[in-house]
């Protein structure tokens, strides 16, 4: 009896000890596991910022590498121009644009043209193929048909550049036996870079780009501090048309000096230790005591910072341990005694009743994850249903809301980059396509009627004349949206709302578009009240109307109509754009306001478009606050009506 009764008070102090041995060192796991969290959120922020910087880096760079991709457009339909028209073209490009240092021309690898020529007539008669890495690089653009930016490399004047070498092909064949020269461009380092705001350290971090010629992470150190590279970096890529540079940032000091750390806070935890171990041996030595009730007060010690229920088969609450009172659905003294049917709904008692009915069937642990609105509040919970015996179970709820919202935000996050990504190929698919057919038109048109103007009859002249007329227009159309697309998209338009009239705005715009309808025996109807006012801002409703009403004009045949009326609700007015045209499938309305889907399809007479006007007038409706969608059958006609709020 003596010996029970020393191994009873031994036993409790050895598991005190134990405890309090294991309690130090879950705090030393817990101290390097928050500064893991601590330098893994400082590397995310940091990732934010090196893809801001790179989005500012790839803008400021491609839009630099686009000015040689249009000369070589150029060039390769006008295969003979002369160095006084290059110079001309250059000058539109490079004159007034600090970043760039020159723009040259090499028919057959040779130098014969750089603007600006002052200062720079010693680089005529270059041969690009006389130097092996001038060689190499336009070698490479050749065969891969891409522009090919090599550098940084040291200017003989000074400085420290980048140059872009883009390959011309006869007539826009690229293929290598069409093969014409090379235009480049030279790209001043610095300048962009300040440009971009890309600088080698600011407070707290440093930064360098890798990956020269761009060679990515086999390449060297080009800019920037090269320790970088040996302080765990993080690090993204730029991407260039062949190639890429790497672009890393790591702290000055290293990642541990920048992870502060709190020393009230393991005092804190310690004393904490010793009171828990304290508590460990008097709950140890009552464990000896009172045996039969182990398994209850493990469960119940286990789970202290959790929501702590024990049901029975019917679903009725036995037990509600005091711990996050806040979190329960009523308060403790109107759930005890009560059913889960009696409590919930019937479709969330029925979830409630099935996971503890499976917990009993197979004696085994069940997790559920379920949402709950607690006084007006959505919780996300997880609840870890366990076996307790054969008439009760242990169901520990763990309020895991902030983790949900951290998901959705990243959703949220993901879905805007896609947007922006979008908006991006958008943009460009314009600037590369869209503008230069037209462009392309007009030209060529153009010359047909000077060079053959003696030769050709009068109503062919007429036919080209109108043709070169309808290339103007739709030039002078898309180049109007595409300067107040990108106007919009970078925040320079402001919403300035004012009381105007609706029906001197479409008189406006059919004044505008009266010879396009007139064109197509179209009638244009206003039937707008001449007194019906609106407050909204005047030049984002003529953009929307002149938009849409330009937009049934293209779709609607000849000898159609095409009306504008309103619909006055209690809270908001109906505007609608009607047409007697070809109309469009459900596929196609579906896609018609999203920048990503929305592809323009031919007129009637096969007029050209971007599709970018009603990406533009969304926008702007939804500037308003109001809505905007089409109401079609394909082959009846279409309306396309939005709304503005009163």
């Amino acid at each position: 009896m003596q010996w029970i009764k020393k191994k009873n008070r031994i036993q409790p102090v050895v598991i005190a000890l134990i405890a309090f041995l294991v309690i130090i060192f879950s705090i030393d796991y817990y101290s390097k596991y928050r500064d893991s969290l601590k330098e893994r959120d400082l590397r995310n922020k940091q990732i934010e910022v090196l893809i801001s910087k790179k989005s500012q880096l790839e803008k400021s760079l491609y839009s630099r590498i686009y000015y040689t991709k249009s000369v070589a457009a150029y060039v390769g339909l006008n295969t003979n121009i002369s160095n006084d028209n290059f110079y001309k073209l250059a000058s539109k490009f490079c004159q007034n644009d600090s970043v760039i240092n020159t723009m040259s021309l090499s028919k057959d690898c040779i130098l014969n043209a750089i603007y600006p020529l002052e200062g720079h007539e010693a680089a005529l008669g270059l041969n690009l193929m006389a130097h092996p890495k001038r060689k190499d690089m336009v070698e490479k653009s050749i065969v891969t048909q891409k522009t090919f930016v090599a550098g940084p490399v040291e200017l003989v004047e000074g400085g420290i550049a980048f140059i872009s070498y883009t390959p011309i092909f006869f007539d826009s064949l690229k293929q290598p036996d069409r093969f014409w020269g090379v235009t480049d461009i030279v790209i001043l380092r610095d300048e962009l870079f300040a440009e971009a705001n890309v600088v080698v350290e600011d407070e707290n971090f440093i930064y360098a780009l890798q990956g020269e010629d761009g060679s990515g992470m086999f390449g060297k150190v080009f800019w920037g501090d090269s320790s970088v590279f040996k302080k765990s970096p993080v690090q993204i890529d730029i991407n260039l048309p062949t190639g890429s540079w790497v672009f890393a940032s790591a702290p000055k000091n290293g990642w541990s000096s920048y992870i502060e750390t709190s020393d009230n806070l393991y005092i804190v935890l310690y004393a904490l230790s010793v009171i828990i171990s304290i508590l460990i041996w008097l709950l140890a030595r009552a464990y000896f005591i009172i045996r039969s009730n182990e398994r209850e007060l493990k469960a119940l010690f286990g789970s202290m910072q959790d929501i702590i229920i024990e049901f029975n088969r019917k679903g009725e609450y036995i037990k509600i341990a005091p711990t996050n009172d806040t979190l329960l659905f009523l308060p403790k003294k109107d759930l005890i005694g009560k059913s889960l049917i009696e409590v919930f709904d019937e479709e969330k008692a029925k979830f409630f009743m099935d996971a503890i009915n499976e917990c009993f069937e197979t004696k085994k642990m069940v997790v559920i994850n379920y949402p709950l609105m607690i006084k007006g509040v959505e919780y996300w919970f997880q609840a870890r249903i366990s076996y307790m015996s054969d008439n009760s179970v242990l169901y520990v709820a763990n309020d895991n809301t902030e983790k949900i919202k951290a998901e959705k935000i990243l959703i949220e996050s993901e879905r805007k980059l896609k947007e922006l990504n979008d908006t991006k190929d958008k943009f460009f698919s314009i600037i590369a396509h869209d503008l230069i057919n037209p462009l392309s038109n007009l030209k060529n048109l153009s010359k047909i009627l000077a060079d053959s103007y003696n030769e050709l009859e009068e109503k062919d002249r007429i036919e080209f004349i109108d043709l070169v007329s309808e290339s103007a227009d739709n030039l002078f159309q898309l180049l109007g949206n595409l300067l107040v697309w990108s106007r919009s998209q970078s925040g320079k338009i402001e919403f300035i709302p004012s009381k105007i009239k609706l029906n001197d705005c479409i008189e406006e715009t059919y004044y505008l578009l009266r010879g396009v309808a007139e064109s197509k025996k179209i009638s244009l109807i206003n039937n707008v009240p001449e007194d019906f006012s609106i407050l909204a801002d005047p030049n984002m409703i003529k953009t929307i109307i002149r938009n849409l009403v330009s937009n049934a004009i293209k779709f609607t045949p000849n000898q159609g109509k095409i009306s504008v009326s309103t619909e006055k609700k209690s809270d908001y007015v109906k505007v609608i754009v009607e047409d007697t045209g070809v109309g469009l499938s459900q596929e196609k309305i579906e896609k018609l306001f999203k920048i990503g889907e929305n592809i323009s399809s031919p007129g009637t007479n096969q007029e050209k478009g971007s599709g970018l006007g009603l990406i533009l007038c969304k926008e702007f409706v939804d500037k308003h606050n109001g809505n905007i969608w089409v109401e079609s059958i394909l082959g009846e006609g279409a309306k396309f009506i939005f709304t503005l709020p009163i």
